[in-house]
């Protein structure tokens, strides 16, 4: 019989919650990041930001946003500051104010009850649990229209206004917000929408180029030695462009051809490997992102697809 082999080293670096220590073809945008934030390694009491990153599906919202909190909060703690960033899923949390504030309130007491209190009393809590802990947050609301789309304006107002009610007190809350287009934001009232507005990021997507290098960036990091061959990472590149520079397909693209070449016992990822990934990533519907559906999303679906 023969022994198992994989051509993965550590498969989990190609999981879509991996965040790589490195991001190619994002510099600028970090480096813009970081400058936007920069005050909060100094005097994060003085102010508090506002930013938008705004791209299509893949384009790497997240793991910038993310990325970037990771290094900031390590950099705030050598400096004896207490920074804290919190990543919130609107969608995933129905876009509920109520939902996402707990979520929030319960990155310093992951025990506080879900009922009994309402969002407002939920924001009150979480700006005192900041002052008590003499904190500061920088809160991501990734998938912001989900968030718009359900509450409307007035929870994005509050958000932005914290800091009118605590006149004299130091500011606690930054904001960023991750959506895919400005539509969300158009559709919020003037006042709330120039305070959003200010700072915006833009992601555009991926040159085919760039998905090589995005690609060979997480190759050794995921395989073992000589396990995908160029053409293989060109390939990959290549349908992964043609979905718009998708890096996210890309990798799971990736992830699911070293699958194959497991299940085939093979020692290395071909690019037949990559054809029959490719067609059961059209021919099946993600948990993950049937997760995230409301129950009437959820209902539609199911009648589109019994039609």
């Amino acid at each position: 019989m023969t022994a198992y082999r994989s051509v993965f080293r550590d498969e989990a670096k190609l999981d879509i919650n991996y965040v790589p220590s490195r991001l190619p073809h994002r510099e600028v945008e970090m480096r813009l990041l970081k400058e936007f934030f920069n005050f909060m390694l100094s005097a994060p009491e003085k102010m508090a930001q506002r930013v938008l990153i705004v791209g299509d599906v893949g384009t790497g919202k997240t793991v910038l946003s993310q990325r970037f909190g990771a290094d900031i909060t390590q950099q705030a703690k050598q400096k004896g500051i207490n920074l804290n960033y919190i990543h919130v899923n609107c969608r995933q949390y129905r876009g509920s104010l109520f939902l996402i504030l707990h979520h929030a309130v319960s990155f310093f007491h992951p025990t506080f009850p879900k009922r009994g209190f309402s969002a407002e009393e939920l924001l009150n809590i979480f700006l005192q649990v900041l002052d008590e802990q003499n904190a500061y947050a920088i809160l991501t609301l990734d998938e912001f229209e989900s968030l718009v789309g359900r509450e409307g304006a007035e929870p994005v107002y509050k958000l932005t206004r914290l800091q009118e009610a605590r006149l004299g007190k130091p500011q606690r809350v930054s904001l960023i917000c991750i959506l895919k287009s400005l539509k969300a934001v158009e559709e919020l009232d003037p006042s709330t929408r120039s305070t959003l507005q200010s700072n915006v990021i833009r992601l555009e997507p991926y040159s085919q180029e760039q998905l090589i290098d995005i690609i060979s960036d997480r190759v050794p990091l995921a395989f073992k030695p000589s396990a995908v061959p160029e053409e293989t990472v060109n390939l990959i590149a290549e349908l992964a462009y043609s979905e718009g520079g998708n890096a996210r397909f890309a990798i799971e693209l990736l992830w699911r051809a070293g699958k194959y070449a497991d299940a085939e016992n093979l020692d290395t990822v071909t690019p037949e490997c990559v054809r029959k990934a490719i067609s059961s990533i059209y021919a099946m519907a993600r948990k993950s992102d049937l997760a995230t559906l409301s129950l009437h999303e959820k209902l539609l679906l199911l009648g589109v697809a019994r039609f």
